[in-house]
C-alpha cells in the first residue's frame, strides 16, 4: 500500500508545508509518525541536497516504536530516492517516526509517499496532552553539538536536534513539540563579525510564516503564513539575543534597540499564542542580554500579561565540553534541558 504523509495516517510534528501530497519537513525535528501492520515500510523522500556542498545535506533518522536511539540515521544524497525505514520478521503493528535532524538553512527534506507491505490502512500516532514551543537559534537547532571546538567545523553530520535542550526537555516532560529556529538569528541582528547589524533574516519576520526557506526553495514568492490554530502550545519558550549581543556589544543605543524590538516581538508571539505561557530564557552561551530581556518581562507583566515569566540557563562550561564554532555540547544540553523542565514543571504547575 502507499499512502501520502497526510494527517489522515500520519502525525505530524512541526510547522511543515503540505503541497500536492507532499509534506515538506524544513525545521529541526519536524517529523511524521505512523502505527502501520505489516514487516517493511519504506520511504519515498525527495531533497535539494545535490544542490548544496556536502558539508549541508539533509539528515533524517528514523526511531521504531519508542526509542531514543534511532534505528537508522542517514543523509539524503540523491535528489529522489527509496528509503527502507523498517524490515521485521513477522506482521506486527509497528510505530515509525522518521525526524528531520539538519536545520531548516539547509538541506531540504519532501516526503512523497510512504509503502508499506499491507493492505491495512496505517494510523497516525496519538497526540500528547502537552504541547511545547521553542523559539531559538542554532542552540535549539542542536549546532555542532557533536562536534568538538577548534577541531571541528559545522556540518550537519554534528547536528543532532534530537539531544539538544528543547527536545530533551519535550521528552522529559512527555509532551509533543514544535521548533521554530536557525542558526545565527537574532531579534535585530543576526550573527556579525562586523560592526554594523546583520539583517538577512531575522525572527519577528520568520516567525509568521509556516516555512518561508522552504516555500523559497519550491520557487513560491509568496510564502504561506502560519495558522496557529494548527498546533496550539501550552508554553512557549523563546531563546534569543545570543547573536544580537555579536552586534550590540554592550553599547546601550543597540541594547536600547535590542530591547525595544524584543518587546514588541514577545508581543507579537502572545497575539498569536493568546492562552500560552511564555518562557524568555537566555545565557548558555553568553549572558550579556539576560538582563535586558528580563527588564521586558517584568514590564510586560506590569502592563497586565500575567502569563509571561524569565529563566537564565547557566554559562556553559569548558569542562563540559564546547561543539563546534562555540556551541553548546551534548553534556551542556542535557544540562539545560534539567534546568528548563524544573523551571517549565514549576510556572505550568505539571508534576508529573
Amino acid at each position: 500500500m502507499e499512502f501520502a504523509a497526510d494527517e489522515r495516517y500520519v502525525k505530524v510534528l512541526g510547522r511543515t508545508l503540505y503541497r500536492d501530497d507532499i509534506r515538506y519537513l524544513g525545521y529541526s525535528c519536524s517529523s511524521v509518525e505512523f502505527t502501520f501492520t505489516g514487516t517493511k515500510a519504506e520511504a519515498v523522500l525527495w531533497t535539494n541536497s545535490p544542490q548544496l556542498e556536502d558539508n549541508l545535506k539533509a539528515w533524517v533518522a528514523v526511531f521504531v516504536e519508542e526509542e531514543e536511539t534511532p534505528s537508522k540515521r542517514f543523509a539524503l544524497e540523491n535528489e529522489m530516492g527509496t528509503y527502507l525505514l523498517y524490515e521485521g520478521t513477522q506482521s506486527k503493528a509497528t510505530k515509525l517516526r522518521i525526524v528531520k535532524y539538519s536545520e531548516a538553512a539547509f538541506g531540504k527534506v519532501g516526503i512523497h509517499k510512504l509503502i508499506i507491505d499491507s493492505e491495512l490502512q496505517p494510523e497516525p500516532a496519538s497526540h500528547k496532552s502537552r504541547r511545547l514551543e521553542f523559539i531559538g537559534d542554532s542552540i535549539t537547532c542542536g549546532y555542532g553539538n557533536e562536534g568538538i571546538w577548534n577541531v571541528d567545523t559545522f556540518n550537519t553530520t554534528q547536528e543532532n536536534p534530537w539531544e539538544a535542550y528543547a527536545v530533551r526537555t519535550a521528552r522529559k516532560l512527555a509532551a509533543d513539540y514544535q521548533l521554530v529556529c536557525w542558526s545565527g538569528i537574532g531579534i535585530i541582528s543576526d550573527w556579525t563579525d562586523q560592526d554594523i547589524p546583520n539583517r538577512e533574516i531575522l525572527m519577528p519576520d520568520l516567525y509568521l510564516d509556516t516555512d518561508r526557506s522552504t516555500d523559497l526553495v519550491l520557487g513560491n514568492v509568496e510564502p504561506e503564513r502560519w495558522d496557529n490554530s494548527r498546533y496550539q502550545p501550552d508554553c512557549i519558550i523563546v531563546n534569543l539575543g545570543t547573536n544580537d549581543n555579536s552586534y550590540t556589544k554592550g553599547i546601550p543605543d543597540r541594547v536600547e534597540d535590542f530591547e525595544k524590538n524584543y518587546y514588541e516581538f514577545i508581543k507579537l508571539v502572545r497575539i498569536q499564542n493568546p492562552v500560552a505561557t511564555v518562557l524568555c530564557t537566555l545565557g548558555a552561551m553568553g549572558q550579556e542580554l539576560c538582563d535586558a530581556i528580563l527588564r521586558q518581562v517584568e514590564r510586560l507583566v506590569e502592563e497586565g500579561d500575567q502569563k509571561l515569566y524569565y529563566m537564565s540557563f547557566d554559562l556553559q562550561d569548558v569542562k563540559d565540553g564546547i561543539g563546534s564554532d562555540w556551541n553548546p555540547s551534548k553534556r551542556t544540553h542535557e544540562k539545560m534541558a534539567g534546568k528548563l523542565e524544573a523551571r517549565i514543571r514549576e510556572i505550568m504547575d505539571w508534576k508529573v
